[in-house]
């Protein structure tokens, strides 16, 4: 083995290529199983098929494409998606095409598909459940657009929960009952394993789904819905996540009401809500902020067992739960992030997650009467292995927090340093940092591999990955610290952490970038005129610079979410200066440091107009900005060509600003 070269930090050859990236990989969206058969359905979104969401079948560990070319299961409910696909009694499968918006039903075994409820011009559908008994029915979220224009889409899309009769002709009339409406969202409808009751999550704004919803139930009788019940959750307090049914008849639900999301079961036979409590778990969440539909992260593999995620610190372990002793143990999987688990038997599911050391994968999980698992992998998001000697590990700190308006918590991170046997850097240099900050804001980073940060790395860079206040997977407390401060205490908290690095002797003051996507862009454009000596380079990918403008044109779901994260402690009279105060478009005379904007022309959720925006207020001022247009992607990139190029501008922005 040849000793490693000399070469400065930022300049070293990675075995992990942007053509690599784009070309051999995939992103694993969502996953139904057939109990009866135990195959196992994933979502696939392909990079090389311009980012197509297909539907692959693993069955006896044979994968096999089942969902026709001409369509793509990928269903655009409140923009963000979710809730594409979901598993009949017959073994049939539901899905809503990406571009008709129509409803279909696949045979997997043919892979033939019926339409079985198109579509008018701007109606969607999601989130479906088909009734146990009678396969005549199903129940989904609808949401209607035509009434929308592009400055009225906040104001005038409407959501309501339909029932559906698919044995009709797609001809006739009156086969979609709607069977709740008068709140702004639905999510979770799902008939119970009788078939008798009809649970739902739903809410109004300005809440979003972490920040307060209700947790319903019906008696279901024929395509109506009678004695509904209230059974949890409250409008600004108490946020109702993943209502589901236990095949012990039970009703099963994450609820935050003592600061985290723990578990919960209603009985409908004997009504009353009973918390399931586990020792040492009190602090730790059950459920996940809910930012796209269909989430299900727990399930029940028999009348008294529950395999769960627990997640701490925005770190995940799996856990068996015997419903009957509410005790809880350990399964010892490597997964630190835990994207689905579904059930397969009474001793076997299904798992997407990822582990420190491995990306995002599909496997599948037995366990015996001794609680020895094993793991069979199925697919992975890469077709290709980083070797372990490449992996940067992440190291857990927590900082104080030391600049903004609040300095009396913490800020916790997950700090990556630069990693690659081939080379080395001089030893009296320190690494360049890229400071990454997550979306949501709401959203939250985790310790697991992940190829984006592990390409830095390699390359000699150190990544620090920010969970500021407003993150989620630290309670509810920390993510309700952002209200009124966003924009402020979040760009404080990135400023802490890196003079945390710098201060442990980490990492090189002087070069120190900072970038993210959406309410990171934002983040990474506010840094960068509250804290120009501390960058020296940003990159904002669909980043908001106009918040203001960004509430004129807004999308339903996110559209009085501003007012809560930015106003909530403004007065009425100081509104508008305020919006106008946390808009990073006025203040490019103060970024000395160059940014680099990356925007989709199809981006609903943050408009292209944000980063030309923020583009001509740089070079008016005289400043370095550069504007990459993806044309036809959209809030995130799902392209070949988009994942190529943005690797591409990124690494080249990075080694000529940092390195």
């Amino acid at each position: 083995m040849s000793p490693p070269q000399i070469a400065p930090y930022g300049h070293w050859k990675s075995p992990l290529t942007a053509e690599g990236l784009a070309t051999c990989s995939i992103m694993l969206n969502e996953v139904v199983v057939n109990e009866s058969t135990g195959a196992i359905y994933s979502v696939e979104c392909r990079p090389v098929e311009d980012g197509r969401s297909a539907i692959v079948q693993h069955l006896n560990g044979e994968p096999k494409d089942v969902l026709p070319k001409d369509l793509s299961a990928l269903a655009s409910v409140q923009e963000l998606g979710g809730g594409s696909i979901s598993m009949r009694p017959d073994g049939n499968i539901l899905l809503s095409d990406e571009d008709s918006c129509n409803i279909y039903l696949l045979d997997p075994t043919s892979a033939q598909t019926t339409l079985v409820q198109p579509a008018e011009e701007g109606i969607r559908y999601a989130d479906f459940s088909s009734h146990p008994t009678n396969s005549r029915w199903i129940i989904a979220i609808k949401e209607d657009h035509r009434e929308a224009t592009p400055e009225t889409q906040a104001t005038h899309v409407h959501n309501t929960l339909v029932a559906i009769d698919i044995d009709l002709d797609p001809k006739d009339s009156g086969k979609e009952i709607t069977i709740a409406q008068g709140d702004d969202f639905y999510s979770h409808p799902k008939f119970d394993p009788s078939g008798k009751y009809v649970s739902w999550i739903q809410w109004s704004h300005p809440d979003m789904p972490w920040t307060g919803t209700v947790l319903y139930l019906a008696e279901w009788k024929d395509g109506s819905l009678e004695n509904i019940t209230r059974i949890a959750g409250e409008a600004q307090k108490e946020s109702i996540a993943q209502p589901k049914w236990g095949l012990d008849g039970k009703l099963y639900f994450a609820s935050d009401s003592t600061g985290f999301w723990q578990l919960y079961s209603y009985n409908p036979e004997e009504p009353g809500v009973c918390a399931l409590t586990f020792k040492g778990m009190e602090k730790s969440d059950f459920a996940v902020a809910e930012w796209e539909l269909g989430s299900s992260t727990y399930t029940s593999l028999d009348e008294k067992t529950i395999v769960a995620t627990v997640i701490t610190h925005a770190t995940s372990k799996v856990v068996l739960i015997d419903t009957a002793t509410s005790s809880a143990r350990d399964l010892d999987i490597p997964y630190v992030d835990i994207d689905t688990i579904c059930r397969i038997s009474a001793t076997s599911f299904a798992v997407v997650g990822s582990s420190k050391t491995s990306p995002q994968e599909l496997a599948l999980v037995s366990f015996n009467s001794s609680f020895e698992t094993t793991r069979k992998v199925l697919t992975s998001t890469a077709s290709f292995e980083l070797a372990p000697e490449f992996v940067s590990i992440a190291t857990d700190y927590t900082a104080p927090q030391k600049h903004g308006p609040q300095t009396d918590g913490e800020v916790h991170m997950f700090y990556f340093a630069p990693r690659n046997p081939d080379f080395q850097a001089d030893r009296n240099s320190l690494p360049p940092l890229l400071t990454y900050v997550h979306g949501g804001p709401n959203g939250a980073v985790t310790p697991a591999l992940d190829l984006e940060i592990q390409y830095w790395t390699t390359r000699g860079f150190a990544v620090c990955a920010v969970n500021y206040t407003g993150s989620v997977a630290f309670g509810r407390e920390y993510r309700e610290r952002l209200s009124g401060y966003w924009g402020l205490v979040d760009v404080g908290d990135a400023v802490s952490a890196v003079e945390f690095l710098v201060d442990k002797g980490l990492v090189d003051k002087t070069r120190v970038g900072v970038y993210g996507g959406s309410a990171g862009g934002y983040l990474t454009l506010r840094a960068l005129h509250m804290y120009p000596e501390v960058w020296a380079a940003g990159i904002s990918s669909y980043g908001i610079s106009d918040v203001k403008a960004l509430q004129a044109d807004s999308y339903k779901f996110e559209s009085q979410d501003v007012d809560r994260l930015l106003l909530s402690k403004t007065k009425p009279e100081d509104r508008e200066a305020e919006l106008k105060k946390r808009s990073p478009c006025y203040y490019a005379e103060q970024m000395t440091a160059p940014l680099l904007l990356l925007q989709g022309t199809e981006d609903m959720v943050v408009p292209i107009a944000q980063a030309r925006m923020m583009a001509d207020a740089m070079h008016s001022k005289g400043r370095a900005a550069e504007v990459v247009e993806f044309e036809g992607e959209g809030h995130g990139w799902h392209g070949q060509k988009a994942i190529l190029e943005s690797f591409t501008r990124k690494e080249d922005w990075w080694k000529r600003y940092l390195a």
